[in-house]
């Protein structure tokens, strides 16, 4: 099939394929996959990721944050070898049906945390639990192509709203998990190295409602993208205002998002929700580990919060991940 005769929806399938060959003229290439949902029913909130590491990007990172009910929180972080998959020995992120259907699993062991301890060092040797979880997402409005990417493109950048269902395991303890979610899926040469700041908010409301917005600084570059889903259409939406980051313990916790979708701004109040916060150091030049290492200030460190928006009165629950300099950060 030639390159003028696929459509959109058939581009974006061709794409969403995990590679199964890496540029071997291009080291800073990388493939990353990360998930978020918040299901207030069951008072969990996962966050998770699967990352190709460097120099050798057959190597898989995997990465969860599980918030449970009462304000725990447990982290886990694994490393694999898998060329053709994303996947290590703990996750695997499945592709069941083009366009619709994902399964993320975890089986392994978790590290159950204080969000407090981990503002003051890296995680260390907090105790191990078995902890997994069994999660179907299906989408809820079509695939959003940030960068409008084809199978020719040098990079590609993903996201979708979906629903989540499934199981969390942890403690003993069984979660059934039946809420919003959200996905994303990028290729591209990246690095940490350079990157100065991030934040990504996200969320799929109950009516079907979705937006998401990422701006990301690195030196003079600014990249300002995102989309809103309303009335079973796709827009594209430039956020305006977007949250700031204060400190180590995720504040500011409250605030307001704006974002331009065509001629109109739409204002989204946002609230992060209590006590769930944790701080990761993003490594160089990719990775990410649970807790702060304050030996060097030019670490950058991320908050990944599951967050309670609404948009004209309608509440939801999606995330919000900030990105900032450990010196810009009061601890």
């Amino acid at each position: 099939m030639s390159r003028d005769a696929v459509t959109p929806g058939e581009r974006e399938l061709q794409i969403d394929l995990i590679r199964t060959s890496i540029p071997a003229d291009q080291p800073d290439w990388t493939e990353n996959i990360a998930w978020s949902m918040c299901d207030p029913a069951a008072g969990v909130s996962i966050f998770g990721h699967l990352g190709r590491m460097q120099p050798d990007r057959r190597i898989w990172e995997g990465l969860s944050i599980i918030y449970l009910p009462g304000g725990a929180a447990l982290v886990n972080r694994s490393l694999g070898v898998s060329l053709a998959e994303a996947r290590n020995r703990e996750y695997h992120y499945e592709p069941l049906v083009p366009g619709r259907l994902w399964r993320y699993t975890f089986h392994g062991v978790a590290q159950r945390v204080r969000s407090e301890d981990l503002r003051r060092r890296p995680v260390g040797d907090e105790p191990f639990e078995q902890a997994s979880y069994d999660l179907l997402f299906e989408a809820v409005q079509p695939v959003f192509n940030m960068h409008d990417s084809d199978a020719h493109a040098e990079r590609m950048h993903l996201e979708h709203g979906g629903s989540m269902r499934g199981v969390v395991s942890v403690g003993g303890q069984r979660f059934a998990i039946d809420c919003k979610a959200y996905r994303d899926h990028s290729v591209s040469r990246r690095t940490f190295t350079t990157l100065d700041s991030e934040t990504w908010a996200n969320c799929v409301f109950p009516s079907g409602r979705v937006f998401s917005v990422l701006e990301v600084r690195r030196g003079e570059r600014l990249l300002r993208e995102g989309q809103a889903f309303i009335d079973g259409r796709m827009h594209r939406a430039t956020p305006v205002a977007m949250p700031e980051l204060t400190d180590t313990a995720a504040n500011p916790r409250r605030g307001v998002i704006e974002i331009a979708v065509g001629s109109h701004r739409h204002r989204l109040l946002w609230e992060t929700l209590e006590a769930s916060y944790a701080p990761f150091q993003l490594l160089r030049p990719v990775g990410m580990r649970p807790g702060i290492d304050h030996s060097d200030p030019t670490h950058v460190v991320a908050l990944e919060c599951p967050t309670l928006y609404t948009w004209d009165g309608e509440a939801g629950y999606g995330w919000l991940e900030r990105a900032r300099p450990l010196a810009t950060l009061a601890g």
